[in-house]
């Protein structure tokens, strides 16, 4: 029988997965873990003198999308308590603080995300098989992936992955995965993940270098070929990420992926 609901611990996994690819840091964390503080453990976040006043309503969006959900931000920011109005950091500590944690952010988005993927064994001529359900499950996340991304794709079991999805389609379709099954897919290589990133800083910094080049040697043309040199490097980096195969060895079709899932030891493939 498919479940009602994901799991809470389901969902922190899934949690987990939107901090690494949305917020852009993998510090681990629990259900008792507060948000604001793991948040202010990012740089980027720590300048924060009073979060009453940072507004999250687009990581909350972003967790509806992530999620397939929707609820109004009046829903957020009662369930959080963030509707009231907070005039110091000992108010935020004594009303918001002790249920701003990921637990309660799992719990919220638990009873809202009511479409359920399940890889749980399914009936085929009257017997029952694991590996099935695991595939039709798969089915389902390839066709949230190719609504967001592209026109849906069709697939046999004998399909290679890296066929039908490619550079950020991939990245997203296993990243779903990842969060459903509790983190038993494999991780695709953090190097594979972020090599647009590092092309986009390897532009940045060589179109930086062209226009000091040549101000100080009064020749464009550093400016010219290092600037061109520059965006070939970037767009290198698009096109390695779309054709190369990040996938493990011996998870190469979705008949390998649908046998991993079935025999891993997760909530999305127990019948109970």
């Amino acid at each position: 029988m498919q479940r009602a609901k994901y799991t809470e611990k389901q969902i922190l996994c899934g949690l987990y997965e939107y901090w690494i690819y949305q917020i852009g840091t993998d510090t681990p964390f629990d259900a008792d873990t507060r948000i604001d503080l793991h948040m202010k453990s990012d740089s980027r976040w720590a300048t924060f003198s009073s979060w009453s006043e940072l507004d999250l309503s687009g990581i909350f969006d972003d967790l509806e999308r992530f999620f397939q959900f929707e609820c109004t931000l009046e829903e957020w920011l009662q369930y959080f308590k963030l509707d009231i109005p907070i005039t110091s950091n000992e108010e935020w500590e004594q009303i918001v603080a002790p249920g701003f944690t990921f637990g309660a952010l799992a719990r919220f988005i638990q009873n809202r995300a009511t479409t359920v993927i399940s890889f749980q064994p399914v009936t085929v001529i009257n017997r029952e098989c694991a590996p099935a359900g695991a595939f039709y499950g798969i089915r389902q996340v390839a066709d949230e992936v190719s609504e967001s991304v592209y026109s849906p794709h069709r697939f046999a079991p004998s399909t290679k992955i890296i066929d039908v999805f490619r550079g950020y389609a991939l990245e997203k379709f296993w990243s779903q995965l990842r969060w459903m099954t509790e983190q038993r897919v494999p991780e695709i290589p953090s190097s594979w993940r972020d090599v647009n990133a590092w092309g986009c800083l390897a532009c940045f910094l060589g179109i930086v270098a062209a226009i000091l080049l040549s101000i100080l040697t009064e020749n464009s043309l550093y400016l010219i070929v290092l600037s061109v040199s520059a965006v070939a490097v970037w767009y290198g980096t698009l096109l390695y990420k779309h054709y190369s195969n990040p996938l493990p060895s011996d998870l190469q079709t979705f008949r390998d992926l649908a046998i991993f899932i079935a025999n891993s030891d997760c909530d999305a493939v127990r019948t109970s």
